[in-house]
């Protein structure tokens, strides 16, 4: 070899060799960093969210005090049903003393169901009053005020996860709140798993959030990441120079993949068939929005419709959907004159006038009558602007399209909407069919959402049914429109179009099914 030469290089290959072994050692401490700082990203989006909301229940909570008499009269009642439809993190509120109780639903309506584990509870005392905080189901908090006329108990909504299930292995990540070195969980840790604390941040003055992960969440989330550090850092040490510009690409956040799959059509209309069982035919279907990512990942809704909700992209993707479902029908639509499509909005939407002549524009281009659609607006989000929804749904009545009230009797005043907003239908919430022969105290409010609607002369579907029980019992109260995996589950345009056909007699050509399954990919 060549002494010039290797007295030139000698000192860069052992710093390579090295620098080597010291980029392939740390790798557990470099995942662990980028997995620290990506948590903390997170972290303060959610707190941007939740913080002021949760700061104000104890707000809340005294204003409702001075105004209750804690008898469970009138005048209580309207006062919890005022709270529980204002646009605020509580969703459920129960007045309880030693000889009443009573919630938004009523005089001895009781929804909340009392979960308490001693293991997790912290009882604090304040100048104010005393309250207790406990863990509730799908990672809602159960708060309880101690008065001096007696106690009163809310339920707050769900609190979002850092990391969802999609991006890494279930039950490898886990959440809790810390008071004076006790934890509350709101995403519990599993017996069989091992956690580390990841992230810890300061929520309120008394609490903080803690982040758990356990080896197998922290590796399935950053190991990408790691791969490209450590390229760049071999890149580096290889050229001894500064590559400028040359930058780890950054995790895709659900947003980022939003938009990516709208580019690249990922997401698919499904339909689930609404049966009338008088007549024993397909009355409507319901237009469910599926991801399925080009990789072969399927992305539960419950996992990216709040996120595209609270970041404005659910605009974007109702049109999407629309447009498909126009597309898909435009050739031959299923014979029967009441047989219609529905598709789910948001109440924001139904404050938009540009959103009316967006649904138009699609309708017209895709020759679909308007009144073969409907929207189905949930109401457990509120509305912000009753006027300006009215004004947008007077036009769409105009066009014909019918309006659907969903998850009716679980949010915010959907009866009191019936009133000020021309809304044709209730949707039952499943919660409420599910009690359907047992003695949930939740059975008395179906029988009196299903009179209230017979009475206001809405039309009424029953949603998340599964037995014959149950249709027997919605039959024999008058309810004929139903829906649920005991009939149908949510299927693709090409298995709907089998399905019309063979069970319900509607039948679209075999043809028409191919050539819409071939423009609009169904991964």
């Amino acid at each position: 070899m060549d002494l010039t030469f290797w007295r030139r290089w000698r000192l860069p290959a052992l710093v390579f060799i090295l620098g080597t072994l010291v980029i392939m050692v740390s790798s557990p401490f470099l995942g662990e960093r980028l997995f620290a700082s990506e948590a903390k990203e997170r972290m303060d989006n959610l707190f941007d969210f939740y913080q002021k909301r949760y700061m104000d229940i104890g707000k809340e909570a005294r204003r409702l005090a001075t105004q209750l008499s804690f008898t469970c009269d009138e005048h209580d009642i309207g006062i919890l049903r005022d709270a529980s439809e204002n646009p605020t993190v509580i969703q459920f509120l129960e007045l309880q003393t030693p000889h009443e109780h009573c919630s938004v639903y009523g005089k001895d309506v009781s929804l909340i169901k009392d979960f308490r584990n001693k293991e997790f509870f912290f009882l604090h005392d304040s100048q104010y009053n005393a309250f207790m905080v406990e863990p509730y189901f799908n990672q809602r908090l159960k708060i309880t005020f101690y008065l001096a006329k007696g106690e009163m108990i809310l339920i707050t909504e769900p609190f979002q996860n850092v990391f969802t299930d999609s991006e890494a292995c279930i039950n490898c990540f886990a959440m809790s709140l810390l008071y004076r070195n006790r934890e509350l969980p709101i995403k519990r840790k599993t017996a069989d798993q091992s956690y580390r604390l990841i992230a810890s941040k300061a929520f309120t003055k008394e609490f903080d959030v803690q982040l758990y992960a356990t080896e197998q969440g922290l590796r399935e989330v950053v190991d990408h990441d790691v791969e490209i550090t450590q390229m760049l850092l071999m890149s580096l040490l290889l050229s001894f120079s500064l590559i400028l510009g040359l930058r780890k690409p950054p995790e895709k956040r659900l947003s980022d993949l939003i938009v990516h799959g709208l580019k690249n059509n990922e997401f698919v209309p499904y339909y689930q068939p609404i049966i009338n069982t008088e007549t024993h035919r397909v009355e409507c279907c319901e237009v469910l929005i599926r991801w399925h990512r080009a990789n072969g990942e399927v992305i539960a809704p419950n996992q990216f419709i709040p996120i595209a909700e609270h970041n404005g992209q659910i605009l974007e993707l109702t049109e999407n959907l629309l447009d498909k479902v126009v597309h898909q029908f435009s050739e031959t639509f299923p014979t029967g004159p009441t047989f219609s499509l529905s598709v789910n909005v948001t109440p924001q939407q139904l404050e938009n006038h540009r959103f009316v002549d967006c649904v138009l524009n699609i309708l017209s281009k895709g020759k679909l009558p308007a009144e073969k659609i409907a929207f189905e607006v949930t109401e457990r989000t509120p509305f912000t602007d009753v006027l300006r929804a009215k004004e947008v749904l007077d036009r769409f009545k105009h066009h014909g399209i019918s309006i659907k009230l969903d998850d009716a009797g679980t949010g915010y005043g959907g009866f009191s909407y019936l009133q000020s907003l021309p809304i044709d239908t209730l949707k039952i919430d499943k919660m409420f069919i599910d009690t359907i022969g047992t003695n949930d105290v939740k059975s008395s409010l179906l029988d009196a959402i299903i009179l209230f609607a017979h009475h206001a002369g809405v039309e009424l579907i029953a949603e998340g049914v599964e037995s014959q029980t149950q249709v027997d019992y919605l039959q024999s109260k008058g309810v004929l429109l139903l829906q649920g995996y005991y009939f149908a589950k949510p299927m693709p345009f090409d298995e709907l179009c089998q399905y019309l056909s063979r069970h319900h007699g509607l039948e679209i050509p075999t043809a028409t099914a191919n050539e819409n399954k071939q423009e609009v990919p169904m991964a």
